[in-house]
């Protein structure tokens, strides 16, 4: 019986933030008396982002995690995502990049609006984590990853950063990229002010000191294999604290399959906080 109800109480929150968002105005609710929910825009200097977040509605104190969604999808497919953390104690907060969804474009493919987009993200959170260590996790990948990186770096307080299947360097990546992507890419670099404000995140490496969480698809695309490759070479390099998990999935990228969060993602964060990831 009790199943059955919890089922009930997520189809029927599914359905409301559906009706929300055909408008995408602000929608917040509770879903039980123990969480909460939450989808609205958040504003950066550059313009609007699509944002959701989910909390523990007891107000204690927990840690925070970040999603960047950087793939073509609007922010609401990690929906489904956030709702599956129901009852884990976390605050979990999903994004949409610059031009992806409803978030004011263009897209800058990881460039300097990402980067901006996501430093909002990590101070909206820590306004509102009540932790006093102010734990935030940061998962980002595609493009995304290029930006978390210059982002963690200069915020400097993200616990770890998680990346999977990251693009470091857009402008390497053009000829090899999927044809939709590579025609947004080349449309892109074309501009002239666009590649010379192009950002690698390579370059910030040494800068950077957060420990880096790598998981890497071995059946990944060809490019993604090369570009982490190619980020191990530069923390390595830079003595940078990094955990490579090796994965053999079907799917050229884990963010097509579902609830990675609650069953690669979460346990990630609960063997950091035991102390049980070995870094290199």
């Amino acid at each position: 019986m009790f199943v059955y109800i919890n089922k009930l109480i997520f189809l029927i929150l599914i359905f409301l933030i559906f009706l929300s968002n055909c408008s995408y105005t602000s929608f917040e609710t509770q879903i039980s008396k123990e969480q909460n929910i939450k989808d609205w825009f958040l504003k950066t200097r550059f313009g609007k982002i699509e944002s959701s977040i989910t909390w523990p509605a007891d107000g204690k104190s927990y840690p925070s995690l970040l999603l960047i969604q950087s793939s073509d999808a609007k922010n609401q497919k990690n929906t489904k995502e956030l709702l599956s953390l129901t009852g884990y104690p976390i605050i979990t907060m999903s994004i949409a990049l610059p031009g992806i969804g409803n978030s004011t474009g263009p897209q800058d493919f990881g460039g300097k609006k990402s980067v901006e987009s996501i430093k909002e993200a990590i101070f909206y959170l820590s306004k509102i984590n009540s932790n006093k260590n102010k734990l935030i996790f940061l998962f980002a990948s595609g493009f995304g990853a290029n930006a978390a990186i210059i982002a963690t770096k200069e915020v400097q307080n993200i616990e770890l950063l998680i990346l999977e299947d990251g693009i470091f360097q857009p402008q390497k990546v053009i000829s090899r990229s999927p044809q939709n992507t590579r025609i947004r890419l080349k449309k892109y670099f074309s501009d002239k002010d666009n590649k010379k404000e192009s950002i690698s995140s390579f370059e910030e490496i040494d800068k950077l000191q957060t420990p880096i969480f790598i998981i890497k698809n071995i059946k990944g695309k060809d490019y993604e294999l090369e570009q982490n490759r190619t980020l191990i070479k530069f923390l390595k390099l830079k003595n940078k604290k990094y955990k490579i998990l090796e994965i053999n999935e079907k799917n050229k990228s884990l963010i097509f399959q579902d609830l990675i969060i609650k069953k690669r993602i979460i346990p990630i964060i609960e063997k950091y906080i035991k102390n049980e990831i070995k870094f290199e």
